[in-house]
């Protein structure tokens, strides 16, 4: 799947971009409108975006699990050779523990992960903190990624599209993986 970045000034021009995106008959919760103007989202009947959407909640858990997980290997590899408790570590115990260290590394990663901004749309921080909309568009077949950008391009000049990214959360990478098409 590939989500489509369009960065403008006006929710006037997102809500065109509605219209053209029902013709083009992309599902009603294709999109998404990121911005700082929530209560102007809401008031013009746009789907704003979720907490998961602006936080990086999920990035952030899946590092956590990774981390817990590691972290609970080596506890039950610690546990299973010192027998601490006077009985050897059977294999079930040694999943348990170190999937519930897992669970707990993502839950402590998701927590850290609603204080910060979502990764992905780290580039363009300053345009949101300076009062634009970044709308995401979600779009599944190829052949509709090329349709959708024809038609915003030729209908909503004043929408810049700014990236292509594919909806792979990657817990290892830092910054976006997606090549900016315009900086502003």
């Amino acid at each position: 799947m590939h989500t489509l970045m369009y960065l403008m000034h006006r929710l006037d021009t997102a809500e065109a971009m509605v219209v053209s995106l029902r013709t083009m008959d992309i599902g009603h919760d294709a999109y998404r409108v990121i911005s700082k103007d929530e209560d102007g989202i809401r008031s013009h009947h746009l789907h704003d975006g979720t907490l998961v959407d602006r936080t990086d909640v999920v990035h952030s858990g899946e590092r956590g699990a990774l981390a817990g997980g590691a972290i609970g290997l080596l506890f039950a590899l610690l546990l299973a050779m010192t027998e601490p408790l006077g009985f050897p570590l059977g294999w079930g115990g040694f999943l348990a523990v170190m999937v519930l260290i897992g669970f707990f590394g993502a839950w402590v990663g998701g927590m850290v992960g609603l204080s910060h901004e979502n990764y992905k749309f780290e580039p363009f921080h300053d345009a949101l903190e300076a009062g634009q909309y970044l709308m995401t568009i979600g779009v599944r077949d190829l052949a509709k990624v090329e349709e959708v950008q024809r038609t915003m391009l030729m209908q909503h000049p004043e929408a810049i599209f700014m990236a292509d990214d594919d909806t792979i959360i990657n817990p290892f990478a830092s910054k976006p993986e997606f090549r900016l098409h315009h900086l502003k």
